[in-house]
Parts: C-alpha cells; sequence; structure tokens
C-alpha cells in the first residue's frame, strides 16, 4: 500500500507525531511505502504545506512545539493522487480539507481521534469544565469525524466515550504501540544520583500533566532526602516546576532529554510516576513499564492510563500528593516487592508491541479500501 499520514506538524516530539513516525517505520519494514502531508522542512517522504499563522495565539501554540497548517489544495491532491489510502491523525485545518478532496477524488480516507479536547482546555486551565470539553468534542463530531467510516482509537477509554457522545463512525482500539528497542533492562545511576532513589516521569511540562503532584508528594514522603527526581521534558510549567523543586533536598532534574538519555533514565530509575490526569493512553508510562519499571498512576477520569495498573498499588488519586507519598514510601519500603513487579508489568507490557498494534491498522486500512472501492462502483452504477 502507498499510505498518506495526514498531521498538522511532525517536527516535534509530542505522541501523536512519534506515534506516527513509528507506525511509518513498522509499516516501511513490512514493505508498505509512507508519506507524510505536514508542515516542516521539504522532504523526499513528506508533501510540504506552509505553516498557518494566527497572530494572537502563534506564541502559545509554539510554546507546546506545535504548528498549524496551510490546507494548500494543490498539495493535496497531488499526496492524494500519489496515496492508496489516507489516515488523518487531528481534526483540524489540513486534515479536514483533506477528507473533503478525498472523498470528491473517490480515495479511501480513515481518521484517529488523539487530540483530547481537555489537552487545549488545560492549556487555559479549564480542563474540568466538562460542558465546555463537551462542546468541543460536538464539534470533532459534527465537522470532521462524522464524515469517516473508521476512526483509530488508542485505547477502549476513549473509543466508549465517542460511542457515547454520538460518534458513529466504527472505533478501531489499536495501541499506540511500543517499540522493541523498551525492553526489561537496569543500568548503574550516574554519580549524581547514585545513592538516591530516584523518581522518573516524561511528558510534555503542561498543567493537566500536574508534575507538581509529584514534587509536593516527595516533600510528604518519609524519605525525602534520600528522593531525587527526574522530569523530562519541555512546555509551558517547566518555570513553575523548577521553582516548587528548590523546596526539596534534593532539586529535580527538569528538562529535555535525548532518545538515548531517556533510555538510561529508564534503566537507573527506581519508579515511574505518571500525574498526568488527561490521557488517551501515554506513551512515555507504557515505555518505562517495558523497560522494567514499575508505574504509579494517576486513576484519573480523564484519563485512560490507569488501564495499565495490576493492581492497587500502582494507583493514586489525582492531585493528592499526600496519598501520592504513602504510595511512594511503600515502594521504597518493599524493594522485593518492587523488583518482582518490575518483571510482571513488563512481561505485561508486551501485548502493546507496535508490530500487534500496526498489523490491526494495516487491517483497519485494508478494510476502508474496500468499503470504499464498493461505494465508488454503487455510485457508478
Amino acid at each position: 500500500m502507498k499510505i498518506l499520514f495526514v498531521i498538522e506538524t511532525i517536527d516535534n516530539h509530542n505522541g501523536t507525531s512519534v506515534s506516527a513516525k513509528r507506525y511509518a517505520s513498522e509499516l516501511r519494514s513490512r514493505g508498505h511505502e509512507v508519506k507524510f502531508l505536514t508542515t516542516g522542512t521539504p522532504d523526499a517522504n513528506c508533501f510540504t504545506v506552509p505553516e498557518h499563522h494566527f497572530p494572537l495565539v502563534d506564541g502559545l501554540v509554539q510554546r507546546h512545539g506545535f504548528k498549524y497548517a496551510e490546507p494548500k489544495e494543490e498539495v493535496i491532491r497531488e499526496a492524494l493522487e500519489w496515496c492508496d489510502v489516507a489516515h488523518c491523525l487531528m481534526p483540524f485545518g489540513l486534515e479536514k480539507a483533506t477528507r473533503r478532496i478525498a472523498d470528491q477524488m473517490g480515495k479511501p480516507c480513515t481518521a484517529a481521534f488523539h487530540v483530547q479536547p481537555e489537552n487545549v482546555t488545560a492549556t487555559f486551565h479549564m480542563q474540568n469544565i466538562k460542558w465546555l470539553n463537551t462542546i468541543i468534542y460536538n464539534g470533532y463530531n459534527q465537522f470532521f469525524f462524522r464524515f469517516f467510516r473508521h476512526i483509530h482509537c488508542p485505547s477502549r477509554f476513549i473509543a466508549d466515550y465517542l460511542v457515547h457522545l454520538g460518534y458513529t463512525g466504527e472505533m478501531h482500539v489499536i495501541s499506540n504501540g511500543c517499540p522493541p528497542k523498551y525492553h526489561w533492562h537496569k543500568c548503574d545511576k550516574p554519580a549524581w544520583c547514585a545513592d538516591k532513589f530516584v523518581v522518573l516521569m516524561v511528558g510534555r511540562l503542561s498543567p493537566e500533566k500536574h508534575q507538581d503532584t509529584i514534587l509536593k508528594a516527595i516533600r510528604h514522603s518519609a524519605y525525602e532526602s534520600q528522593i531525587q527526581v527526574i522530569l523530562v521534558g519541555t512546555g509551558l510549567s517547566e518555570r513553575k516546576l523548577r521553582k516548587k523543586g528548590k523546596k526539596l533536598s534534593n532539586p529535580p532534574r527538569i528538562g529535555y532529554m535525548s532518545d538515548e538519555e531517556v533510555m538510561d533514565a529508564l534503566g537507573y530509575a527506581d519508579l515511574y510516576v505518571h500525574s498526568g490526569e488527561v490521557e488517551l493512553e501515554s506513551l512515555s508510562c507504557l515505555e518505562a513499564m517495558s523497560s522494567g519499571l514499575v508505574p504509579l498512576i494517576s486513576c484519573s477520569t480523564q484519563s485512560a492510563t490507569s488501564q495499565f495498573a495490576l493492581d492497587c498499588r500502582s494507583l493514586f488519586a489525582p492531585r493528592k500528593p499526600r496519598l501520592l507519598a504513602q504510595k511512594i514510601d511503600f515502594w521504597i519500603e518493599h524493594p522485593e516487592i518492587r523488583k518482582e513487579m518490575e518483571r510482571k508489568y513488563a512481561e505485561f507490557a508486551k501485548q502493546y508491541s507496535i508490530a500487534e498494534s500496526v498489523s490491526h491498522f494495516e487491517a483497519m486500512l485494508l478494510e476502508e479500501i474496500s468499503e470504499n472501492e464498493t461505494t465508488n462502483h454503487n455510485n457508478k452504477s
């Protein structure tokens, strides 16, 4: 197949872009051709459109590492002429135009639900205003998702919620998947944290991720002076987190890390804490489990990540730092249980392999191609 991934921006480190690039790599290894319709630097594997600027919000958008695309019709038509099937990863302007033109050209087209409205409203500290989020969910459906037969959902959590809201496409629950490089491994701690219990979280530094809950929890821990926190990522909350971190005996390491540095950290950390309250799956938590880390996961009603918890010892109530501190202290005090559970989590995570996910994704695309051929035939008849 010639597969076109349509995404506003591919040149960043957010979960959707990372997942798209991993899927593309796996699909190519199976003999498929994959190209992106996106913004960014022109590339042999890309049909490139210019950025679309919104002067009033450009600064905020760029601080999130995001870019909106200008839906240039001539580029979209060229991309669709090339492909056998298009897959739209976001519900914005470029993807809307691609879906519309694909319909005109009789090209098969699928969608993915990767952009949770709560992620958008969290930027303005409004993620808990349910009626506002519902308006956005309904808007997504009215202006985008209702035109698709097949929708990729990273978790059963979001698939069921979309059906509850009246989305009518067939929901394909397919994990974003974890590459084989993430497997159980351990390595020595670097000198700066060699004598510390290392608590790790990887993710965008933004309000809905609630990394501040982790820092507050450490202050309540009986082992506060022995704990070193590492928060990997960039984002709007970085300055506030650094300020809060100064109150700890061991100021946290906060900021960007290369892929190699993250892999090392997954190998020497003692515990992974996922404090995010708005998640469709969480690649970073999946990668941590696959690497042999026990996770402590916020059981937020707006998040699917709690699906990964094997028992209640890996769950904590969102934004309850004292309760989180008690859970952290348990894992510090019971190293034998932690080592046993590390193996269990690594084994459990194998079911979320990228190979398994892409096999299901291939089947979805082939189903859409077949149904589209039938529709086109019936229309001609």
